[in-house]
């Protein structure tokens, strides 16, 4: 009787280990660049990976942003909702992004989620790391994400 229940336990956890990992869809490596022009507020990405976009905008969410650190104390850190639309697929979706100041104040270094996808961005989930590397005039920087997403169908 107790063998029954220690194998019914073990098929029961075997199952669920193996279920999600079949209906799931593949996480795909994937790399986005966005592009933060502090003067203009223009922000504008190209992406590879999940979904191929070639040129898209994104806008920060100002409610979301949180700030903190400061010049003399520590180091700056950010906090803020991203909403990116691709222009080809069309589709938008949503980054939730925390980012630390680099030690040396050339950049940033941070973590990123993926949601709320729309059109073709449907389903998206996933996140992965951001290495942000200051304009060398400071007006603005360049970010970098890679991580692991996917389209869940």
């Amino acid at each position: 009787m107790r063998a029954a229940r220690i194998g019914m336990v073990v098929g029961i956890v075997g199952a669920l280990i193996v279920a999600p990992s079949v209906s799931a869809a593949a996480a795909q490596q994937t790399r986005i660049t966005l592009d933060f022009d502090f003067v203009s507020g223009e922000e504008t990405f190209s992406m590879d990976g999940v979904v191929d976009c070639a040129h898209g905008t994104s806008v920060s969410d100002p409610s979301s942003a949180t700030f903190g650190g400061s010049q003399n104390r520590g180091r700056f850190t950010f906090h803020v909702v991203k909403t990116l639309t691709c222009d080809d697929p069309i589709g938008t979706f949503k980054l939730l992004v925390d980012v630390a100041q680099n030690a040396d104040r050339s950049g940033t270094t941070g973590g990123f989620t993926a949601g709320e996808g729309t059109g073709a961005f449907a389903g998206i989930r996933g996140g992965g790391e951001i290495h942000g590397t200051n304009y060398p005039d400071g007006s603005g920087i360049t970010d970098v994400y890679t991580g692991r997403l996917t389209i869940a169908p």
